[in-house]
């Protein structure tokens, strides 16, 4: 389809999408839409290859000024230097008359009513890159490098922890024997405390006999007192 009207939107990159390899993983691109003008556009994204690429957001609209960055993603395949240039895409745009492009919910836009006239277009082809030997040996360095800084974080942090987990485990160790030792130390306590009040229920029963002997003392001592006074007392008139 050609361009009736010239394209309102500023693409970039406006002619081709580059990707570059290896393409054993997905590989992304980032196309930029910018509309410059007052008025509100609508535009969607095709391409030659649907099956080969993911395209975030294939669709939408723009405001006035407004901008958006498309997430354009090939999918991984066996490289083939015939089939580089052979994909390509198409943005297509129009500007949005609200009373006529909205279904009647008023905010849906409708590109099937849309009249073919309006409709602006931009192609823009697809290249693939592979890179040279050195970049892949650079890009393996780099991997290698990066690998082995997880790694070495890695293994540095798995010492620490295990560092820390002996720590703790001597710390609960410590901790296990000052409870043993205060337990027995409650014991003792405890068993003390008995005997104390043993010996002392002991001391008050002793004490309470040595009373019980001394008042039948005092009493015998009186008996015998007052015995010994009535006997003078006989004797005396016997005598006088």
């Amino acid at each position: 389809m050609s361009s009736k009207i010239e394209q309102i939107l500023f693409i970039e990159p406006p002619h081709e999408l580059k990707f570059k390899g290896p393409f054993t993983e997905p590989v992304q691109t980032i196309m930029s839409l910018k509309n410059p003008s007052e008025k509100k556009v609508a535009f969607k994204i095709k391409t030659t290859a649907p099956k080969r690429y993911c395209v975030r957001p294939n669709c939408g609209e723009l405001g006035p000024k407004e901008k958006a960055e498309i997430s354009v993603i090939l999918q991984p395949f066996d490289y083939d230097a015939n089939e580089r240039n052979k994909h390509k895409f198409l943005v297509q745009t129009v500007v949005i008359d609200p009373a006529a492009d909205y279904g009647e919910d008023g905010k849906a836009f409708q590109w099937r009513d849309v009249d073919e006239g309006r409709i602006m277009d931009s192609k823009l082809k697809c290249s693939f890159e592979m890179p040279t030997v050195e970049q892949l040996l650079e890009s393996k360095n780099i991997h290698d490098d990066t690998t082995a800084v997880l790694e070495t974080n890695t293994e540095t942090e798995l010492q620490k922890a295990t560092t820390e987990v002996k720590e703790l485990r001597e710390e609960e160790t410590i901790l296990r024997q000052e409870n043993m030792k205060l337990k027995e130390e409650l014991l003792q306590l405890q068993y003390e405390l008995k005997n104390q009040q043993s010996q002392k229920r002991s001391v008050g029963g002793s004490q309470h006999l040595d009373m019980q002997n001394r008042n039948a003392n005092i009493t015998l001592m009186v008996g015998l007192a007052i015995v010994v006074a009535l006997l003078g007392i006989i004797a005396g008139k016997y005598v006088f």
